[in-house]
């Protein structure tokens, strides 16, 4: 698996869903917690799927 593709179902599983397209990102937004997560289309590699994994871990302990 590409490490975007990890990136989305981590996002999904944590309850954010596929809000809209931005110009180079897709941003996932979680209700819940009101907050938004920038994810990148283009060049994603293991440092961003890190990232992700970063702030999902960051907006659950808010």
């Amino acid at each position: 698996m590409r490490p975007r593709d990890i990136a989305i179902k981590e996002l999904k599983s944590s309850g954010y869903i596929f809000k809209r397209n931005g110009a180079n990102h897709d941003i996932y937004y979680n209700a819940e917690r009101k907050s938004t997560i920038p994810l990148k289309r283009h060049d994603f590699n293991e440092t961003d799927l890190r990232y992700i994994r970063k702030e999902i871990k960051q907006h659950q302990n808010k």
